[in-house]
């Protein structure tokens, strides 16, 4: 499939998750590439909450995974989706991506972050510094090759990009609400935002349409 010139950035809220202790993320086991069966057994009753919370036939046909860390005043939560790592804090300026992936442009993963039909479903619990989202068209010039922009080997001159055109009015941002489900197509370009206040954070990712080996791994929490 072609990479389009055009195209839509932003997100959809499916609903707030109901019936779990959303002020205690802590209690959760962070996951790796896990099937909905074993996510429900070893992530705990927020990672429950979130299945639920998902349309129909994505319960059980999603990859899911999750971090948690503990963020400080500054830092941000970086998502490193790779078996023995975990989601870890940052102090360099987050970036805006879209890819499940960031920085892969070739094997599996750069595979998956081609996967224009994929959906991914996110829910963000605990520290309130949730992800902010590019909303509106990304209008690429008619002389310029799509591949660069959205599949760069330098991520950070595509991220000055969608910064410049936020700024100039030609994008908004908006933040995702804590404690609910959004849906996020591929394109979709979001930025981890700095914590205010120390605090845990929970980061739930449900994958569909972008098939991957399932790994049933169980993450560390990242402290810093």
């Amino acid at each position: 499939m072609s990479l389009p010139r055009r195209h839509r950035s932003g997100f959809e809220v499916l609903g707030a998750l109901q019936g779990a202790p959303l002020e205690r993320p802590e209690e959760e086991a962070p996951l790796f590439a896990a099937s909905p069966g074993f996510a429900r057994e070893a992530g705990g009753p927020i990672t429950r909450a979130f299945l639920a919370a998902l349309p129909g036939a994505a319960q059980e046909a999603a990859i899911i995974d999750s971090s948690l860390v503990w963020l400080t005043p500054g830092l941000a939560h970086e998502v490193e989706l790779a078996p023995g790592r975990t989601g870890g804090p940052h102090r360099a300026p987050p970036l805006y991506r879209h890819e499940p992936f960031p920085g892969h442009t070739t094997g599996l993963r750069g595979e998956i972050n081609r996967m224009q039909g994929a959906t991914h479903y996110l829910a963000v619990v605990g520290a309130p510094c949730t992800p902010e989202v590019a909303v509106g068209e990304i209008a690429l010039d008619d002389a310029e090759a799509p591949e660069p922009f959205w599949h760069p080997e330098e991520p950070r001159g595509r991220d000055a990009r969608i910064r410049k055109w936020i700024a100039e009015g030609a994008l908004t941002s908006a933040a995702l609400p804590l404690g609910a489900v959004v849906r996020l197509g591929w394109g979709s370009f979001w930025c981890p935002r700095r914590a205010a206040k120390a605090g845990f954070q929970l980061i739930l990712r449900a994958s569909v349409g972008a098939p991957r080996p399932v790994v049933n791994g169980v993450r560390n929490v990242s402290f810093i």
